[in-house]
């Protein structure tokens, strides 16, 4: 079970923190908020499976007279810290995010945030008396407590969030938030049964069950920056004055034609050209019918 625990651990600390190399990469090349809000969450997560890979390891291959030792007690004290300060970190920075996606009013969206800001801060709280009560200055087996229980226990808040992205999806605005909101949900819901199982089989384990889902969640992320970034900005850059030409496209259909292989919806294109979304629907149809297309995959696949 060690042997698995370890295994498993290592995997998803790999997929986070690939992940989040990523994003930095976009956030670099790109500066959309997209990438911005991405990172937000990656990387303190990314910090806190690393801390975790890092005190397992260190528990595993040093010896019991320097775990003993006074560098190490330092080095507990101070993962105990860092690691309660990381979770509440990925705790408000996951809320923050969620609620910028919501299609909510900014009323709404102000007392989802107060609202859960106030449980993460009384988590945070509940947790730094916990593990100073329960370890009585024992520093190593504070950290031990803290890798084993912390995080795991405040992941369970995250089902929270996948119970109202779930309430949210069909009102997303766009269909880019829409598929946010699919991927959050679908996520954090399994962590309903994930953390029973958990309970029953991996309590005394460094690795649990729930860190699946940030797998997961990096998974999902990969593929929707692959489908917004990678495939999107290549066929953006097709979009030149030949093949306009070629098929007889107008400036301002060349204009829409850009802004729609960039992912934006009708609604959103009329307002950045400042003309109404009927008139982006006629213009949308003109360049189906130019083209001899009947969506915009089709328009996408014939650019490409």
């Amino acid at each position: 079970m060690a042997i698995l625990s370890d295994i498993l651990l290592f995997i998803t600390t790999a997929l986070v923190l690939s992940i989040t190399i990523l994003g930095i990469v976009l956030r670099v090349r790109v500066e959309d908020r997209f990438t911005g809000s991405f990172l937000t969450v990656f990387a303190p997560l990314s910090l806190q499976m690393c801390l975790t890979l890092l005190s397992v390891y260190l528990g595993r291959t040093l010896s019991a007279a320097r775990l003993a030792s006074l560098p190490y007690q330092i080095y507990a004290l101070g993962g105990t810290i860092v690691s309660v300060l990381l979770t509440t970190a990925i705790l408000l920075m996951m809320s923050r995010y969620l609620i910028k996606l919501l299609p909510a009013t900014e009323e709404q969206k102000r007392l989802g945030h107060r609202l859960l800001t106030l449980f993460i801060i009384i988590f945070f709280l509940i947790s730094l008396w916990w593990i100073i009560a329960k370890s009585a200055g024992d520093w190593v087996y504070a950290l031990t407590l803290t890798m084993h229980f912390h995080f795991f226990a405040g992941s369970m808040f995250l089902v929270i969030h996948g119970i109202i992205a779930l309430l949210y999806i069909k009102k997303a605005a766009t269909y880019e938030e829409e598929r946010l909101l699919k991927g959050i949900s679908a996520t954090f819901l399994p962590l309903l049964v994930l953390f029973p199982l958990d309970l029953i089989f991996f309590l005394d384990s460094s690795f649990k069950l729930v860190y699946l889902s940030f797998a997961i969640l990096s998974a999902y992320l990969y593929y929707f920056i692959s489908r917004r970034y990678i495939l999107t900005y290549e066929q953006a850059e097709i979009v030149n004055a030949q093949v306009m030409r070629q098929f007889g496209i107008s400036e301002r259909e060349g204009e829409i034609i850009t802004l729609l292989v960039e992912g934006l919806s009708n609604q959103q294109i009329a307002k950045q050209l400042y003309i109404s979304p009927n008139t982006v629907k006629t213009h949308i149809k003109n360049i189906y019918a130019k083209v001899g297309v009947n969506n915009r995959l089709q328009l996408f696949s014939l650019l490409k």
